[in-house]
């Protein structure tokens, strides 16, 4: 036989759809019975982490809040139970503890919440306990979920491309909102570059993906181009809430003007404490004509032992110059290597050129 042990869990399951201020609406599962089977006999020799359950199922979920669930356990030992950490297997995941240390026979909850921000479909996310139970010291369990977007985005990335310094750039994606009603009240351009795009909505047929048309401003810089076009529409939800709703899409390229780069990074890939290393750009015209490299800089240089020449070069364009990073690592460095390299040069509305330097020293090596 077996003798049996309730736990009154409250199931606070968050599915709040959609809104801010005060027309978000939040629904919370009633208080459920969770029944714990505790083999018969005396508690096992030392710790023992025992689960109510070792899997929750939000089912589906939209994508705009994060949700929230319980898991109840007790220490079915004779000595006392010590949770040294939790490790969720993704970020969005957060486990929370309200008890680490149990004496034997005591029950606690673990919290879990999972904000499915930037996930779609099926979702399964793994939590690891780690204790000083005799039997299972690496306890795991899972939440599963299935994200549905209320608005979803195609692509979410758009690659912009090769573009002119001079010349305006455009290129579209598409969107199907939850709401049938869903009307775009703002867009703005945000990231590094954000301040040179804008968007458009397009007109499209009833019942076919809405389509917003991204324009680059043609002041855009020289050089990689990063930004954001963050979009903010209102609607009705299915279930006939209101709701505002705020999404971004990713809009990246590169910009040339008359001087072209190879690469816009100075990738110095995997180093060695105490090494050595150097990286060469390319830069050269495209349409043959000569200029001239006036000064190299590196701005933020980590470590600070971080030098930039520009060397002279022939080239099939009629010249080029290679600016050369290098320098050599602190004996006992490791991490990330980073900075910005400025090249100054004599052509007009391009008289400075900025790049990446990327790089990084393993901590075990």
């Amino acid at each position: 036989m077996q003798r049996m042990y309730k736990l009154i869990v409250i199931a606070a399951i968050s599915t709040s759809i959609l809104g801010c201020g005060n027309s978000e609406v939040e629904e919370t599962a009633p208080k459920t019975e969770v029944t714990m089977d505790i083999p018969e006999g005396s508690p096992s020799n030392g710790a023992n982490i025992t689960f109510a359950f070792d899997e929750y199922d939000f089912g589906t979920i939209w994508d705009d809040k994060p949700v929230d669930c319980v898991f109840p356990f007790m220490n079915h030992g004779n000595q006392t139970l010590i949770i040294s950490r939790m490790k969720a297997g993704c970020g969005c995941t957060t486990p929370v503890a309200d008890k680490t240390i149990l004496q034997p026979g005591e029950e606690s909850l673990i919290r879990v919440q999972f904000n499915p921000k930037g996930k779609s479909k099926k979702q399964d996310k793994k939590v690891t306990i780690f204790s000083n139970a005799s039997v299972e010291p690496e306890k795991t369990f899972w939440i599963r979920s299935y994200v549905q977007p209320i608005v979803d985005v195609n692509p979410k990335f758009v690659q912009l491309g090769e573009m002119t310094m001079g010349q305006e750039t455009t290129k579209t994606f598409t969107f199907t909102p939850a709401p049938d009603d869903f009307v775009v009240t703002k867009m703005e351009g945000t990231g590094k570059h954000g301040q040179y795009i804008s968007g458009e909505v397009l007109d499209t047929p009833v019942g076919q993906p809405k389509e917003i048309q991204i324009t680059v401003s043609r002041d855009m810089p020289w050089g990689a181009f990063h930004s954001q076009l963050q979009v903010t529409g209102t609607g009705t939800m299915p279930d006939g809430t209101p709701m505002t709703h705020t999404f971004s899409v990713f809009a990246n390229g590169k910009t040339f003007g008359k001087l072209r780069a190879n690469d816009f990074i100075a990738r110095l890939g995997s180093l060695v404490s105490g090494g050595a290393y150097h990286k060469r750009i390319r830069i050269f015209r495209s349409d043959g004509e000569m200029f001239t490299v006036t000064n190299t800089t590196i701005i933020s240089p980590n470590p600070p032992s971080m030098n930039a020449t520009a060397v002279q070069v022939p080239s099939p364009e009629g010249m080029a110059y290679e600016i050369v990073v290098s320098g050599t690592l602190p004996a006992n460095f490791t991490g990330q290597v980073s900075g910005e390299l400025l090249v100054q040069t004599d052509v007009p509305g391009e008289e400075v050129l900025r790049f990446r330097i990327t790089g990084v020293v393993p901590k075990r090596q």
